[in-house]
């Protein structure tokens, strides 16, 4: 429909010719809704929706290194700001054409891109062992959290402003948050002018980093090693459940469910709430376990995932089989799942920090590329199977697809991943032992070579002599 109140027409690929109206009456949903100003089909928004992660995955490696050379603190900020800038830009945008908001999705992916590696990279120096999986959690509400502001704003805003203001007044509070980073926020313990030398000395000595290093990346033995794809594999699968709900909760509400805009903002945010506990439940779970020592931390990080990924697949095995339009029994298995979801965190998103501190940055860019996929190809298989079979059969299928995806990446991720520094972890440049390494093989070695990059000393060569017993 458009600005004037006339409905808008589409053309198949056959020339026929229907209102939007034909097209809703064809649908088997409980409720029939107006599209609103801009009358685009399914598929089209499934390309649109998917544009932000084309751009995303593209920079997730260069927010890995471009965090070990300029710090966290300024690439997170200038990446934050820059998004912002041009979220606002987006009415507009899609005023003006379809592909004009395809090319603001995509640079809004662009520069988001470098956030969360950027961000693994700061907690490698900042979270000690018995607190990571914690710290890392507080963080990773704030996705929940987004979401549980963001739908009923949204709702609202749209129903009495306009929904162009969807994208404006978000703004501002993003502009007090970044007043708040660059007051508050600092690249490492050693960097923060305020930190008392006792805490200083105890993170760093918790954490093996005592500057901000700048490490030669052993590219090859990262993306050779099976610990690091279990992880890239475990994002992609968990990614699938969270993308699909971030980007098409709304249209299955809508749609399927038959809810109003507001019903819908509120409910939309319901599994983001569960979501939200699960992850800071199962976090000071996890890192009481590991503080308490009698189980293995590997077993610990295993036994999280495989509940999670199996209630995530139980879930949606059940949703597809809802044979007939039940709100609260899908609203409720909704929430479960992303229940079930939020406890990936503690399981395995926490592992970057623990398996290769020194290149966490690094290894969580390569996994979430992994999990972008995820955004790149979930809304579009939910606009091509809805814009050709907009029921519930239809869903039941999407469901069925994400159950697949999530069942075999969290049997991956169980059987191949790794909670101990791993060995090109523990090396410098091209293979010079690091001193932190504590491995057998440096047992008994004759020449000793002290490599720390954090060391105000020179680099010595020290003689050992061979003793036997």
């Amino acid at each position: 429909m458009d600005a004037t109140g006339k409905e808008m027409t589409s053309s198949d690929i056959g020339g026929k010719t229907e209102t939007k109206s034909d097209r809703d009456s064809e649908k088997g949903s409980c409720c029939l809704n107006d599209q609103g100003e801009l009358d685009w089909s399914e598929s089209l928004k499934g390309v649109l929706l998917g544009a932000y992660f084309y751009g995303y995955i593209i920079t997730q490696v260069v927010g890995g290194v471009l965090e070990q050379k300029f710090g966290g603190k300024v690439v997170y900020g200038t990446a934050m700001l820059v998004a912002t800038v041009l979220n606002a830009l987006s009415p507009v945008a899609s005023r003006t054409s379809p592909w004009a908001m395809f090319a603001v999705r995509f640079s809004i992916g662009l520069v988001s891109g470098v956030l969360l590696p950027s961000l693994y990279g700061i907690w490698g120096r900042w979270a000690p062992t018995a607190e990571r999986t914690k710290l890392l959690a507080i963080c990773y509400i704030g996705f929940p959290l987004g979401n549980i502001i963001n739908y009923p704003l949204a709702s609202f805003l749209a129903a009495e402003l306009g929904w162009e203001y969807i994208f404006y007044i978000p703004g501002a509070f993003v502009a007090a948050w970044l007043l708040a980073w660059l007051l508050l926020a600092y690249d490492s313990p050693a960097k923060h002018p305020r930190i008392l030398e006792e805490e200083q000395k105890c993170i760093e000595d918790n954490t093996g980093m005592r500057e901000q290093q700048k490490p030669t990346v052993p590219w090859l033995k990262i993306l050779t090693s099976p610990a690091v794809w279990a992880l890239v594999i475990g994002q992609f699968s968990s990614n699938w459940g969270v993308y699909f709900l971030t980007t098409q909760l709304p249209n299955y509400m809508q749609n399927v469910l038959g809810f109003n805009i507001r019903t819908n903002g509120l409910l939309s945010a319901l599994p983001f709430v569960l979501a939200m506990v699960s992850m800071m439940a199962s976090s000071v779970a996890a890192d009481r376990l590991i503080q308490g020592g009698k189980i293995p931390t590997v077993w610990i990080r295993r036994g999280i995932v495989i509940t999670g990924f199996t209630g995530t697949v139980i879930c949606g095995v059940i949703l597809a089989n809802l044979r007939e339009c039940n709100p609260v029994a899908a609203v409720a298995l909704l929430c479960i799942t992303e229940g079930f979801n939020g406890m990936t965190v503690a399981g395995f998103r926490a592992v970057h920090v623990e398996f290769a501190p020194r290149f966490a940055g690094v290894t969580f860019a390569l996994a979430n590329m992994g999990g972008t996929v995820a955004g790149i190809f979930a809304p579009l298989l939910v606009g091509l199977v809805t814009d050709n079979d907009p029921t519930l059969a239809g869903w039941s299928t999407v469901f069925y697809i994400g159950a697949a995806i999530q069942g075999v990446g969290g049997i991956f991720t169980v059987v191949f991943m790794r909670t101990d520094v791993q060995s090109w972890a523990l090396e410098k440049g091209d293979g010079e032992p690091n001193i932190d390494d504590q491995s057998p093989e440096l047992a008994g070695s004759k020449d000793l070579i002290i490599a720390n990059e954090f060391a105000e000393v020179p680099t010595k060569v020290v003689e050992m002599t061979n003793t036997k017993l």
